[in-house]
Formats: C-alpha cells, structure tokens, sequence
C-alpha cells in the first residue's frame, strides 16, 4: 500500500470513528435524558387552584349596605353586606305578639282546669277538659318556634364571612334584590391554594403520595416552592362518551401511530411560600417531582436532595 492510500485509509477510519463516537455520545445523551425523566417527571402545564366559596344569604330582600370592596381579604364573621331589615323586624314584632296571645289563652285554659269541682261527672269529663289545655300548650309551642325563626331571619338579614379568605369579582350593588340561596358575593379561602399538575399517563408509576415537588411559577421564574405529591386522581372525563342514555356514543377517529397519553390531574400540597410570593388562583406553575436540585424552604433550610 502506498503513503497516499495509507493516509487516506487512515483519514476515513478516524472519520469513521468520530462517527460512532457522535453517534454513541447522541444515543447517550438520549438514554440519560430519558432515564432522567422517568426518575424526575416534569411539567409545563400546572396551574394555581384555589377553593372558591360562594356566598349566599339565608333570606331574601333588598341589599341596603355593602361592607367589603373587590379584592378585599376578611376574615371569618367579617360583615360583608346587609339586607333590608323592616320586614323582618315587622315579623318578629308580629311573633312577639301571636306567642304573648297563646300564653294568655293557655293560663286561661289552666284556671279553669284548676277550678273545685267532684263528683263522678267531673271524673267523666276530666278527658275531655285536657284536650283544650293540650291543644294551648301545643300553640305555645309553635308560637315559641315562629318567635325563634323570627328572630333567625333577623340576624340573617346581615351576611358574615363563612371563612378567611379574598372577595373576589365582587359585582353585588346596593338596591339590588338578593333571593336566599342565590350566592351574591364569592371568597377564595385563604388556606386553600395548590398546585393541581397535569402529568402524563405514562409519568404516573414514578409518581408515589409523599414524593417531594419543586414548582415554579410563571411569576416567578428564579423562585421555585417546595411542595409534596397529596393525591393522584383516580379519574377524568372520557371524550368520547355517549350523551344520553340511548344514544349512540360520538367517537373520532385514531390514528394508531399517533396516540397521545391522557393528562391525569396530580395534587401538590405547598409548603409556606417565600415572603414577596402571592398566590393567586389560576396562574401557570411547572411542576417537578423528585426533582434532582435541592429543594430547600422558606427559611433556607434543605429538604430533599438526590
């Protein structure tokens, strides 16, 4: 063999070499990343959630005073609006009566059971004068009742807090006609918010209850919060369900080497967020579970690590 066809020999074997060694480092690279996800999953599409309380008065009427602004947060009790009073003064005022009328009608019914009688007429009639009495104490039982509801009503008219939290959206106007069991004013409970991550099906046997979590939100890029896996749920809507019964179910077409895995809903229970963090129901957070950085808290101190 010539120096020439040596050293072209020579120059495609190192080509050759470089190559596969690309080729490995690639094929490595990929093997690493995928072994990394399935120890660490991770997901773009998380969300901020939040209990959402609806407010709704016990009893009807006018709204006559409002005692909380948008975005406001109050506490439990915190007066949030009134209704108008009057008719539910007229109506206690109206118990107050008919409850004093059957006390009156019931000492009467008792003197007259307590006047001297004797003799076997009076032992005939003695069940029937006890049914006049016990129809009185029946109706002063009722009218105690109707006095109680009354007085209720009354106290219902002014409308409190049922938890912490912050009113939200607020759109309820003086002078507006509120009917009882329609909510009027929403609050985000205050120590509800968590982190609801949507991770694929195929993510889910190396997700366990307990599993430490770092999420990042939008907000807040260079901030991540620790957290931890509090549930995984156990179902989601099917699409392609039929709409009633007996009707036929509405299904699209697949392609089979197209198949996308279904996104299941994972809980994460937040840790106390650094100070300068505001949680706000719905906004974006990544979410990574046994994430490989360390996780520390609000104080700095470590919590988990690989």
């Amino acid at each position: 063999m010539s120096n020439a066809n040596a050293k072209q020999w020579i120059l495609d074997s190192v080509r050759v070499l470089v190559t596969l060694s690309m080729v490995g480092i690639a094929g490595g690279a990929v093997y690493w990343a995928w072994q990394q996800g399935k120890a660490h999953p991770w997901t773009r599409d998380g969300q901020v959630l939040a209990n959402v309380v609806h407010v709704a008065p016990r009893v009807g009427g006018q709204v006559t005073a409002i005692h909380v602004v948008d975005n406001q947060r109050v506490a439990t009790g915190d007066l949030l609006f009134e209704l108008d009073p009057l008719p539910y003064r007229q109506a206690l005022a109206q118990a107050e009566a008919d409850l004093a009328l059957r006390r009156a009608e019931a000492a009467e019914a008792g003197q007259g059971a307590e006047l001297p009688s004797g003799g076997a007429a009076c032992a005939q009639d003695e069940g029937i004068e006890q049914a006049p009495s016990a129809a009185k104490d029946a109706a002063v039982l009722a009218a105690e009742i109707a006095l109680t509801t009354a007085r209720t009503h009354l106290d219902d008219t002014r409308v409190t807090a049922p938890v912490d939290g912050y009113v939200t959206n607020l759109q309820l106007g003086e002078g507006t006609y509120a009917d009882a069991g329609v909510p009027q004013v929403a609050l985000v409970a205050a120590d509800s918010f968590r982190i609801e991550a949507y991770f694929k099906e195929t993510d889910l046997p190396d997700i366990h209850i307990g599993d430490p979590a770092a999420v990042t939100l939008m907000g807040y890029p260079d901030r991540p919060l620790a957290g931890r896996v509090e549930g995984i749920a156990f179902g989601i809507g099917r699409r392609h369900s039929a709409p009633g019964p007996g009707d036929l179910a509405q299904v699209e077409p697949m392609f089979e080497w197209i198949r996308l895995a279904q996104r299941i809903p994972v809980r994460i229970r937040l840790d106390a967020p650094p100070d300068g963090i505001v949680l706000r129901a719905g906004l974006t957070a990544s979410v990574a579970v046994n994430p490989s950085a360390v996780i520390v808290d609000a104080t700095g101190a470590v919590l988990d690590s690989d």
